[in-house]
């Protein structure tokens, strides 16, 4: 939970794809974590967990793409069979790390933030979410797991996940 997570390991994508053979949309993917990794200072073994995490191993609604538009306040939400006619701008977003899946609205809260964020394939949202964790966190000195969900400087503010053990259960698939 204190591995130092703000700086790539060097790591190709010949080893993370082996890591990712049984993760569906995650599947080969790993040129995208080893980009992402590079482009914003952030450990792609941590990146590859926490969306095998975040995405039941690349299989959840987020990773496999849900369709949002917009409503006539210009607000991303969620389409269904009733409200897609009124809707403009539909398409499909994903989101990797549960960025924005709250508790109580984690779908269309985390497919809100998609779209907002322009994720709008499955490399957009890893490498975006890559920039987010690096922006939002790592910018404050948050940059362990612990720190990430503690934040011990700052309790209570600027938490990663509602989930007690959201660090501990990416230890494993780090190590």
């Amino acid at each position: 939970q204190h591995l130092v997570l703000s700086e790539s390991t060097g790591l190709t994508k010949e080893v993370l794809n082996p890591l990712l053979s049984n993760a569906g949309v995650l599947k080969d993917k790993g040129e995208q974590f080893v980009q992402a990794g590079k482009k914003y200072s952030v450990n792609e073994v941590y990146l590859v967990s926490h969306a095998l995490l975040e995405t039941g191993h690349g299989k959840s609604p987020l990773a496999t793409g849900v369709e949002v538009g917009l409503n006539s306040s210009g607000n991303p939400v969620l389409v269904t069979s009733s409200n897609r006619n009124s809707l403009k701008n539909i398409k499909t977003v994903y989101n990797m790390y549960g960025i924005g899946a709250y508790d109580n609205c984690a779908l269309s809260c985390g497919a809100a933030r998609a779209y907002n964020e322009g994720w709008f394939t499955v490399n957009e949202a890893i490498i975006g979410g890559a920039q987010f964790v690096a922006d939002s966190f790592f910018s404050r000195g948050q940059n362990t797991l612990y720190k990430m969900r503690w934040n011990p400087d700052n309790p209570g503010t600027y938490q990663y996940a509602t989930d007690i053990g959201w660090a501990a259960k990416q230890i494993s698939s780090i190590k």
